[in-house]
């Protein structure tokens, strides 16, 4: 089974909307760019860069000033913020160039692991940075070897502006008469990060958009926005038609600017990374039937999962079960790795209505299976998803094959529990059974996991009942 199919148009209509609904995007070069981390957790340190002249080539004569601030500071607004970072990661990590000087450098914990983390960074910038921005004339020859020399004795004064468990960008702007200017600020800078931008579409001598249906010029694909759109994801759109060298799902540079602010908020206010552990859960709304209360259902969404990341609470899933039928919601689970993402499960259109009925049969269940266990919170659809994937680890598995194996199994019951599709119980029952060993000479409890089986196996069997005569 593949748990993810179709067309998942509705899926590419839901996050279409979400750009629109907040504000047209396809309006300048900020839509194609994003914030280099998190409003709410990430901090940017500055480094100033000295220069001998304002006049391009900027012949760097050293660092300036360090400091370290948000990464929206001001009341100025996030699209603006956008245009002064100029910020895009590369299609590939390997690529010998950035879009800006603005480097990610994370959140070490010691400076020990700052200095051991310091080498890819500096390799980065001398490789990956500088030296493309010398040869299209934004930075005199020489300047990044200077730069990179000069910030060598001053590491600790970096890694004393950092903060544990936030992320950490490092931005070189220009430093004159105490100002520090961002490269959005500067104009060589701007014209470079456009030039590599307009690498993102291809010449198309005819043909429509497939969003809008426009006739365009400039073809964009959505591999430049979703890393998982290629050609060997089967059930992704690209790959619907691979004979169709084109990419099989053209669109135009407005649709592409509107699809990418999409998924600059998908990142920013509908990542999960707390439910599924290990993997990053995408939940995007889509308001049935429009009107002129979609934008207002939408915002009181997002401002939920913005406020439940700030407080660390559990429980997004429980809140959908009681969202109301005025919402569908498209669910995707994904996996980042390095400049890819893996994407490993795909479903749409789940009702609020579904999702009250999972939560309500786990409850019943678990209070039947263990009724000394009264804690409230095991009650929500949260847990039992985070239930699932731990109930799977502690089968114990003996190789990274083992593990993907189980990893695709959980998978598969999710994707099923979500698009209401049977779960055979006697496949269910013949894989705990044939790992019966593995678990005996594990590290946990063998009567407790049993009981956990057992539970899981009733709910499974309750739910199957429900898939019968569900209707939304």
């Amino acid at each position: 089974m593949i748990p993810f199919g179709g067309a998942t148009m509705g899926f590419l209509q839901a996050v279409f909307n979400l750009a629109r609904k907040e504000g047209d995007a396809g309006n300048g070069l900020s839509s194609l760019l994003d914030l280099p981390s998190d409003p709410e957790n990430g901090r940017v340190i500055r480094i100033g860069l000295k220069v001998s002249s304002m006049s391009p080539p900027y012949a760097i004569a050293g660092t300036g000033t360090i400091d370290v601030t948000d990464v929206l500071p001001g009341e100025i607004t996030e699209e603006e913020w956008k245009a002064r970072y100029l910020f895009r990661e590369p299609a590939s990590p390997s690529a010998g160039w950035r879009y800006s000087p603005v480097i990610k450098i994370g959140a070490p914990t010691t400076y020990e692991k700052f200095e051991e983390s310091w080498e890819k960074f500096r390799k980065t910038l001398s490789e990956k940075t500088f030296p493309d921005f010398e040869c299209k004339g934004v930075l005199a020859a020489g300047s990044g070897e200077i730069i990179i020399s000069d910030l060598e004795p001053r590491k600790k004064e970096i890694f004393s502006y950092m903060e544990k468990k936030r992320s950490h960008t490092l931005v070189f702007g220009i430093e004159e008469n105490g100002a520090f200017f961002y490269p959005g600020d500067l104009p060589p800078f701007i014209e470079y990060c456009k030039t590599k931008l307009g690498a993102l579409s291809a010449q198309s001598e005819e043909g429509v958009c497939s969003i809008c249906a426009n006739p365009m010029t400039n073809a964009f694909h959505l591999d430049r926005i979703f890393s998982f759109a290629t050609f060997d994801k089967p059930g992704f759109i690209p790959a619907l038609d691979p004979k169709n060298i084109e990419g099989v799902f053209p669109i135009c540079s407005k649709c592409f600017d509107t699809l990418n602010h999409g998924r600059a908020i998908l990142d920013r206010s509908y990542t999960d990374m707390n439910t599924l552990p290990g993997y990053r859960l995408w939940i995007i709304p889509e308001v049935m039937g429009g009107g002129k209360a979609e934008a207002v259902v939408l915002k009181q969404f997002e401002n939920y999962i913005v406020e439940r990341k700030a407080s660390g609470e559990g429980t997004l899933l429980r809140y959908l079960t009681a969202s109301g039928e005025s919402l569908v919601f498209h669910f995707v689970v994904w996996q980042k790795m390095q400049a890819k993402e893996l994407v490993h499960l795909m479903v749409e259109d789940v009702s609020p209505s579904w999702l009250a009925v999972l939560e309500s049969k786990w409850k019943a269940v678990r209070k039947r299976i263990f009724p000394e266990e009264s804690e409230r919170d095991m009650d929500h659809l949260d847990f039992l998803f985070t239930f699932i994937f731990y109930l799977f680890s502690e089968q114990n598995p003996k190789s990274a094959d083992d593990k993907s194996v189980l990893t695709k199994t959980v998978i598969e019951i999710v994707a099923r529990l979500l698009n209401r599709q049977r779960i055979d119980t006697l496949w269910l029952k013949s894989l705990f059974v044939s790992r019966f060993p593995s678990l005996m000479s594990g590290g946990v409890n063998p009567r407790f996991s049993l009981r956990k089986q057992l539970m899981f196996i009733e709910y499974i069997a309750a739910v199957n009942q429900s898939v019968k005569g569900f209707t939304v």
